[in-house]
């Protein structure tokens, strides 16, 4: 495994951490608010380093189809149109068919 795909893992693997189990052991006040913007915003950023992680080896070899893929997803996402499945449904759809079209 490269260093960068080792870093890439890392921090996701901390990001996990600080969403997942932190607040578990840390009591964190917050106005109901920002609650529900953390609770909304957070799982969409941990989803959007995810496709770029997994999407990062795919960039050497077929950068434009990653890219548009990638961006597709991001642009999704951040308007929540779709949900989490059919976000990773599309962009996985559409790296397969650019990589089609353009190889």
């Amino acid at each position: 495994m490269s260093a960068p795909e080792s870093m890439a893992i890392t921090a996701l693997f901390a990001t996990s951490c600080l969403v997942r189990i932190a607040p578990a052991f840390l009591s964190l006040r917050f106005s109901p608010e920002a609650q529900r913007y953390l609770e909304r915003l957070l799982p969409a950023a941990v989803f959007i380093n995810f496709a770029v992680y997994l999407l990062y080896s795919e960039m050497v070899r077929e950068p434009v189809a990653a890219l548009v893929s990638l961006a597709v997803v991001g642009v999704i996402a951040f308007l929540d149109l779709l949900g989490l499945i059919g976000t990773a449904v599309l962009g996985i759809t559409l790296y397969f068919l650019l990589i089609r079209i353009l190889g």
